[in-house]
């Protein structure tokens, strides 16, 4: 592929047009409910984005280029009437910050800069799932080096952590400028320690804020009272996210599970969803499609006993088309993430296959799913590059991270390739005395052959094709809020002192007065005497439906 070299206008202009095309979703009243956004919007689908022809993006550099003048042209004429929004970019030369683009698929080049598209980065099309003990600092720049695009999440950092670290913040938040685009995610179930934990992370640049509502292990959900636990209380998580957002610049996110336990119906994954993006910033929700079991079992277990639901992720997407939603859960092919993106998905998350294998799952996402050219990069490239990373960072902190600590990451690069065992083999003595991931490697790599380590990535595995069977017709029917529900069938007039004679009320604790209506699920919380608030003798007495234009803002609190 060759790469364009031209400079100034024609990248400004193509970032512009990729940057007013790339994004799939309307953007609807975010006042609505989600009954109203159904009928207001239309369901989200991956867009296919499509640059103007070659000529057009030439013959605007070229005008620019020897004229450099704003006068209307029959090359602005194109462009004025194919494309309007870059029209008036170029007419009042107001372009975008030049950068380098490649061109047959039109995919960024590698570098900070140069990955800049709609927001910062490429869209998280594909992102490698937050994993402790597992995504840390070593395995997310052996990520980097074998794919440029997706999206990396750190391990879950508890803000207790973050605080009580705050003179050794280096080792659990620093990252090389290279693994951008880079997700931090926290843990916690104190707002002023998240809230300062989000403060001394900010200098660290992350790409995006999530908060972990999905780790079912009993250290963090059972004793620390956070992560899946977090779920069965919307209200807090909303509250959390609003003092990330506040905190923070950077997007903040979500990743849960569809349920916790017996709290595993449709409807009450959808109030989860529904009151944290009503009381917070929050618009992006990672969704693990299996429920967690919190009677004990291992984190491993709850990645595989509970049942995947994709029929309920599909089902947020259409019942929230006002939120992106990334899939997770039981995909382990490059093919698998494809199918979920056809189904409409705005992203997928990879775990364990991801770090099991990352040569031919990460080998493949850049080609496959971004569609970038193929680098043509070898395991003995990357393992070069990887060296120079691992010789500086051995005993940054003291003893850590030692060389057990670099090497973890690479113990599965050769999966089922020919020399895998032996050089384990070789790594287990290696590991004893060597000093240097130099020598380490000196020692080690023998065991390969030279044709495993010089070939590129192979054809990557093939996906299941029944994964996705049936989930569009097995979605559940559309959420409807039941709070709203209940208090529509609740809700009936009655003129103040008619009600305040029933329920005895004191005229100096609830002051209403002056022919306010109220209704029998505001009297709820007020003790009222007879007749019992909702009952039908109820219902017949104060009619009709209330709105609770008058009466909200005067209710008691449970």
């Amino acid at each position: 592929m060759e790469i364009i070299e031209d400079s100034g206008v024609a990248k400004a202009i193509k970032s512009e047009y990729y940057a007013s095309h790339i994004s799939p979703l309307s953007s609807p009243p975010l006042n609505l409910r989600p009954s109203e956004l159904r009928r207001t919007t239309h369901r989200p689908q991956v867009v296919a984005i499509k640059f103007p022809p070659p000529w057009v993006l030439d013959s605007i550099y070229f005008f620019v280029q020897m004229v450099g003048s704003a006068s209307l042209t029959p090359v602005h004429s194109v462009i004025q009437k194919s494309h309007p929004r870059l029209s008036s970019s170029i007419l009042q030369k107001k372009l975008s910050k030049p950068i380098s683009w490649s061109s047959g698929n039109q995919i960024l080049r590698q570098g900070p800069e140069a990955e800049m598209v709609a927001g910062r980065y490429s869209p998280p099309w594909f992102s490698v799932a937050p994993m402790m003990e597992c995504t840390d600092n070593h395995y997310r720049t052996l990520a980097r080096l074998i794919s440029k695009h997706a999206w990396l999440y750190t391990e879950m950092l508890a803000a207790e952590t973050i605080v009580y670290q705050k003179d050794n913040l280096d080792r659990f938040l620093a990252f090389s400028p290279d693994q951008h685009p880079i997700v931090l995610q926290i843990g916690g179930n104190n707002l002023d320690n998240i809230a300062k934990a989000i403060e001394l992370a900010n200098p660290y640049g992350y790409d995006e804020i999530n908060l972990n509502c999905g780790c079912p292990s009993p250290k963090v959900a059972g004793h620390g009272c956070f992560g899946v636990r977090l779920m069965l209380d919307p209200k807090f998580v909303g509250e959390a996210m609003s003092v990330i957002a506040s905190k923070t610049d950077a997007p903040v996110s979500v990743k849960c599970r569809i349920g916790v336990d017996d709290h595993d119906s449709y409807n009450e994954l959808c109030d989860f969803i529904y009151k944290v993006s009503s009381l917070s910033p929050t618009k992006h929700f990672v969704i693990h499609s299996r429920k967690a079991l919190l009677n004990g079992i291992s984190p491993a277990e709850n990645r595989t006993i509970p049942p995947l639901k994709y029929e309920y992720f599909y089902a947020l997407m259409r019942d929230f088309p006002d939120l992106r939603f990334t899939i997770n859960g039981g995909i382990n092919t490059v093919d698998e993430a494809n199918a979920a993106l056809r189904l409409g998905a705005h992203g997928v998350m990879m775990g364990r296959a991801a770090y099991q294998n990352p040569w031919r799952t990460l080998g493949h996402v850049d080609t496959a799913i971004y569609g970038a050219p193929s680098s043509g990069i070898t395991r003995r490239q990357v393992l070069e590059q990887y060296q120079v990373y691992g010789d500086s960072v051995l005993g940054r902190y003291g003893n850590k991270p030692n060389i057990r600590d670099v090497v973890k990451p690479l113990l599965h690069l050769f999966y089922t390739d020919p020399g895998n065992g032996p050089w384990k083999r070789k790594a287990d003595a290696a590991f004893q005395h060597c000093k240097t991931i130099k020598s380490f490697f000196e020692e080690t790599l023998v065991a390969i052959p030279d044709y495993v380590l010089d070939a590129p990535v192979a054809e990557p595995p093939s996906g299941r094709e029944d994964l996705f069977a049936n989930t569009l017709s097995l979605m559940p029917p559309p959420y409807e809020d039941r709070e709203q529900k209940e208090a529509e069938e609740l809700c009936y007039h009655a003129q103040v002192a008619t009600i305040g004679m029933t329920a005895k009320m004191l005229e100096t604790e609830h002051p209403w007065k002056g022919g306010f209506y109220v209704c029998c699920r505001c009297c709820l919380r007020v003790t009222m005497a007879k007749p019992e608030p909702g009952s039908p003798e109820a219902k017949k007495i104060y009619s009709p439906v209330c709105d609770h234009a008058n009466c909200q803002d005067l209710s008691q609190p449970e």
